[in-house]
């Protein structure tokens, strides 16, 4: 079954759902794109693929089986909710939704729709991330782990100046970058719950970092570093600690010499996983709603100053 795509939103990270769909993968397929800037079309409409500015007509094509959505975090519960409700199956970027009421809400709308909700988590499909964990041997026993995800934010963000605007995004390098990791970690860990948090924010009150801690069900310590103002490019790893004394790292841009080009290969895992989760139809947003839960309770967690 060849599943048909649409996107919902051109901005900085569509370029890694394009490479995919153009040069790696058969299916799913693309078949139209949405966003409000006519200028991000031209490309496609130039290929002859079907443009749209309102998301609202895209949905109601009947050969699309699917939808990306990639537009700013405060849209997100927004049209993922109409586009379940259009019949569609849904891809979209973390965070799920900006808060746990949607992101439960959704959960149920994809349930009784009979759809797919699925979160784009890129950093569980990292080859240098799931070499490590083929490292971790039966009998092995994790003690501890870390993980640090540092970035410079203006860089990421590109001309998608609404990673700046908390009331946007959600916040600051908690919401934007939490998500990935927490699911990074739960992928191998299971659930984990926030112990503590402590957040820097700057003159805005924007959270620029963040070093997090947690604890999983069997009582392994995690930590978390996150950085919105790291001056050195970019580093992005996960460091596991045996019992035995071997410490197993994980640095998922190794390699990767070119600006966010690991991206590339996870995207392509992405869309792989997610007409498999379609095809199965056994995703519906549990993974995207306890990102949600742990970006929530790492804010809650946050001392008061008084």
């Amino acid at each position: 079954m060849k599943i048909r795509v649409g996107i919902i939103g051109m901005g900085v990270i569509s370029k890694f759902y394009v490479h995919a769909f153009q040069n790696k993968l058969d299916n799913p397929v693309l078949t139209a794109v949405c966003d409000l800037s006519e200028e991000r079309l031209i490309p496609f409409a130039e290929e002859g693929i079907p443009c749209y500015q309102d998301y609202k007509e895209l949905l109601k094509r009947d050969d699309i089986d699917a939808v990306i959505i990639n537009v700013p975090n405060d849209k997100h519960y927004e049209i993922c909710r109409e586009s379940l409700l259009s019949g569609k199956h849904v891809c979209c970027e973390k965070p799920m939704t900006m808060n746990l009421a949607e992101a439960d809400e959704l959960v149920q709308v994809s349930i009784a729709a009979e759809r797919t909700m699925f979160t784009a988590f890129h950093r569980r499909y990292n080859v240098h991330f799931l070499d490590a964990l083929k490292e971790i041997k039966q009998g092995d026993e994790i003690v501890s782990v870390q993980a640090s995800y540092l970035e410079k934010i203006e860089e990421h963000a590109g001309d998608d100046q609404w990673y700046l605007q908390p009331e946007r995004c959600g916040g600051g390098c908690v919401a934007d970058n939490g998500p990935n990791v927490y699911d990074t970690l739960a992928f191998f860990l299971g659930r984990l719950e926030v112990v503590s948090a402590a957040i820097s924010r700057n003159e805005h009150g924007i959270d620029m970092e963040a070093k997090v801690e947690l604890i999983t069900d069997s009582g392994i310590p995690v930590s978390v570093h996150l950085d919105w103002a790291y001056p050195n490019g970019e580093h992005k790893d996960v460091i596991i600690q045996l019992k035995s004394g071997r410490t197993i790292v994980a640095d998922m841009l190794a390699g990767f010499t070119a600006f966010k080009s690991s991206l590339f290969h996870e995207y392509e895992e992405i869309l792989r996983d997610f007409a498999s989760q379609v095809l199965s139809n056994r995703c519906h947003g549990e993974d995207g709603r306890d990102a949600v839960r742990l970006v929530q309770d790492t804010y809650q967690a946050e001392p008061i100053t008084i």
